[in-house]
């Protein structure tokens, strides 16, 4: 019976300690991390910052903690502009990792199951994944997940004139006649002028 317990603290002891080496990359299933894939819309010079690092200008890629999912913010601040801190608060649970987990890796120690997966797995934080139900994030793949963010701490990079089509500024020439704006002769003559380009 003695021996029976100090194989378990001892195979326990090794599974903790395997966690933390391996929770930079994969575990059981899926690893303790994946890759954020962030993009910065209409901004291709907007820095972007996790963990007070700068990871990317206009968009970047890196690794994050599963578990820290709901607890996952990104600083993004493009030179001349305000900075703009994106707050991420919501993770979800993996079932089918936990199943592949219990189903693969759980063991016997004198004829008891013992989940060693399941363990290291929830030492780990494997069990969790960003939750694409939240604003910007979408699943790529189980290791893969894309942030869009919509910074509003700076103008678009766009400061030219709006282009529209024939058929916007014809509408918008019609407005302009019957809100009295335009008188009969100038409409035609502008309405000329558009259909002739």
């Amino acid at each position: 019976m003695i021996s029976t317990l100090l194989k378990l603290k001892t195979k326990l002891g090794f599974l903790f300690i395997s966690s933390i080496l391996l929770s930079s990359c994969g575990v059981i299933i899926g690893g303790s991390k994946y890759y954020a894939h962030v993009t910065v819309e209409n901004h291709p010079k907007a820095v972007i910052s996790y963990d007070g690092k700068t990871k990317g200008v206009g968009e970047a890629d890196f690794l994050a903690p599963r578990s820290y999912a709901d607890s996952f913010s990104i600083s993004v601040k493009e030179p001349g502009c305000d900075e703009q801190i994106f707050d991420f608060t919501k993770k979800s649970f993996r079932g089918w990792a936990l199943a592949g987990t219990l189903v693969t890796w759980t063991g016997t120690i004198s004829g008891i199951p013992v989940p060693w997966g399941l363990i290291v797995d929830t030492a780990s934080g494997s069990l969790w994944k960003p939750n694409v139900l939240e604003d910007g994030v979408s699943k790529i793949d189980y290791k893969n997940f894309h942030y869009s963010l919509n910074y509003t701490g700076c103008p678009d990079d766009y400061n030219g004139p709006i282009i529209k089509t024939k058929a916007e500024r014809l509408t918008e020439l019609k407005r302009l006649l019957d809100e009295g704006i335009l008188t009969l002769e100038e409409f035609n003559a502008e309405k000329k002028k558009i259909l002739s380009e």
